[in-house]
Parts: C-alpha cells; structure tokens; sequence
C-alpha cells in the first residue's frame, strides 16, 4: 500500500494568504470611508436636533436666539435686550463647534449670507420666541469626494438633514 501525505502545499498556503490579505485590506479601507460618511451624517442631524432645540429654548424661556454660521464652525447665540447684544452661548450642548474636514454654506432667505456676517459676531439665522425663524439652508461640504448634506427650514415648519441630490 503506498501512503499519500496529506496537506497543502506551500504555493497553496500561500495564495490563500494573499487572497485573505486582499479581502482584509478592501474590508478595512471600506470602513474606514464609511466611518467618515457616518461622521458627516452624524454631525448634520446633530446641527437640525440642535436647531430644533434652540427653538424649543426660545419659546419657553420667551429669549431670541440664533445661529452663526463660519466656513468653519457654527454657534449658537442668544440675544440680550438691555445690552442690546448678541452673546455667544458657551454651555453644553450649544457650545460652538468646530466641523473638521467639511466647509459650511450658509444661505438665509435664498441669498447668501454676506461676508461681514461670515466672521461668527452675528447670526445669520433667527429663531423667534415665537416659535418662527429665518428661512435657510446649510450644507455641509466635505473634504473628499462625496454628496454634501443639507440641513435647512422654510421657517415655520421643522428642520431636516437630507443628503445632497
């Protein structure tokens, strides 16, 4: 009887390494651009859930509030009557944020918001303690090559994030 080793051979071994490797690297670099895409997503449903709740803040505490939008960062501000001011609100969660690796658009009322209202000193959008609030769009532009996101409001109706047609 002739016995017959049983195994691979190292040219086997080998080629399924390769193919595995191949499989790891395309699986990783997909998440990697998918972790990106999600924190894009995640930071313009954060700016609506923020707006929507700035608006809440301005109806019950009877307060103007409003949003100044950069290139770089947005903020949320309240204004003060007796100062007659607008004052940039520090504390959680309406601290300023910065939003790395995407640009901000703003356009209020279909016009775009002038660049001496572009340095964050002054909201570009109001929100009334009426409940009302400017007509605008934001639209988040990343980096890389990809779909913006749009985050934006009639003025009466809510606020919504929908990815960029």
């Amino acid at each position: 009887m002739i016995h017959r080793r049983r195994g691979f051979t190292l040219i086997e071994v080998l080629v399924v390494i390769i193919i595995v490797a191949v499989l790891a690297s395309t699986v990783a670099l997909g998440f990697l651009g998918a972790d990106r895409e999600q924190n894009l997503r995640t930071e313009a449903e954060r700016l609506t859930a923020l707006i929507e709740l700035a608006r809440v803040q301005a109806l019950s505490r009877n307060e103007e509030w409003g949003v100044a939008v950069t290139p770089q960062r947005y903020t949320f501000m309240v204004y003060e009557a007796d100062r007659n001011r607008w004052v940039a609100e520090e504390g959680a969660p309406f601290r300023p944020r910065s939003v790395p690796d995407v640009a901000l658009a703003v356009t209020v009322d279909a016009i775009e918001v002038p660049d001496e209202e572009k340095n964050g000193t002054r909201p570009a959008i109001l929100i009334l303690s009426s409940g009302e609030q400017t007509p605008f769009k934001i639209e988040l532009i990343p980096a890389w090559q990809t779909r913006s996101w749009i985050v934006e409001s009639d003025g009466l109706s809510r606020t919504q994030a929908q990815r960029a047609p």
